[in-house]
């Protein structure tokens, strides 16, 4: 028993037959022959072959990619979904603060592990919370007890304290009216009524859209201003302390819309709803200018029977 391997190249002219010989130590001379015309010849007969595969292999791509682009335009289409669009910019605060409106948060669908001051503006994570885990608490949502389903409204929220670092952890948007459940990542979607911008940690930002969009925002927002246009279905985001727009998710609301807070666990700071100081208006004369006065935004103690508003980190 003996085996040879070998190969060779042989042009279309001399593709007839090819042969191995072999000779043995006892002298033996061992051939085999191969008639391969056949098997050339029963290949392309021009050159033609490779561009016809290569054609074809683009027009499928391109097919699978109009169909692909078209399944995604019906989608938005039937669900209202558009991919947030990050535009940082200057904003017109004064111009915002005109549409300013008091929220407060809603005791009666509050979640049991979180805390609440008596004016409903102050809101974060009980000390009695402990979460596990590396997920994000989304469980811990808060709802405002204003309903919006037409026009412009816009409210602010205050993510640091004095001598405090900014909040790591927070969700700020609107829901549904109504949609008051709340479980994880998953079900927190536009097409199940949720709009927001999520803070996951010290760098970590992202719109819950579809697909989601990460962001880099430097510096970290201290005071987030957030602006619901119902009627042209966009809900705008600023870094109010930089007067710097961020972004706008655009979508489509239908029914009432509420705000949505979420303000994390282990965070010293506290997530505030503040009132907005009312626009500057111009003075009725130069001899007697109308005094502007400024909201000044209040620090009530929190509830649970607790006198204190001092913040600890849950373990």
């Amino acid at each position: 028993m003996f085996s040879v391997h070998s190969w060779t190249a042989v042009s279309l002219s001399d593709a007839q037959q090819v042969s191995c010989s072999v000779s043995l130590r006892t002298g033996e001379l061992k051939e085999g022959r191969l008639n391969i015309q056949g098997i050339v010849s029963s290949g392309p007969s021009d050159s033609s072959g490779p561009w016809m595969a290569l054609f074809l292999t683009f027009l499928i791509c391109a097919l699978l990619g109009l169909f692909g682009l078209i399944l995604y335009k019906y989608r938005e289409k039937l669900t209202g979904k558009k991919p947030a669009t990050e535009i940082v910019g200057d904003m017109n605060i004064e111009e915002l603060r005109k549409h300013a409106v008091e929220i407060t948060i809603d005791r009666e669908h509050l979640h049991p592990d979180l805390r609440v001051s008596k004016d409903c503006k102050i809101l974060r994570d009980s000390e009695d919370y402990h979460h596990t885990g590396e997920e994000f608490p989304f469980q811990l949502c808060a709802f405002g007890a204003q309903r919006f389903s037409s026009g412009r409204h816009y409210w602010e929220v205050e993510l640091a304290q004095t001598n405090r670092p900014p909040k790591n952890f927070w969700i700020i948007g609107v829901v549904k009216d109504e949609n008051f459940t709340t479980r994880d990542r998953s079900a927190l979607t536009p097409s199940a009524g949720f709009w927001f911008l999520c803070s996951y940690g010290p760098h970590d930002f992202y719109t819950n859209t579809d697909p989601p969009v990460k962001l880099s925002l430097t510096p970290r927002p201290e005071r987030l201003g957030v602006l619901l246009d119902y009627d042209d279905g966009q809900l705008s985001f600023y870094n109010v302390t930089e007067r710097k727009h961020l972004l706008t998710i655009s979508s489509r609301f239908s029914g009432s819309v509420v705000p949505l807070f979420n303000p994390g666990a282990g965070d010293l700071s506290t997530l505030t709803i503040l009132d907005c100081p009312k626009p500057v208006e111009p003075a009725e004369s130069s001899d007697n200018p109308k005094p502007v006065e400024s909201a000044e935004s209040s620090q009530p103690l929190l509830s649970n029977n607790s006198s204190d508003a001092r913040l600890t980190k849950a373990v």
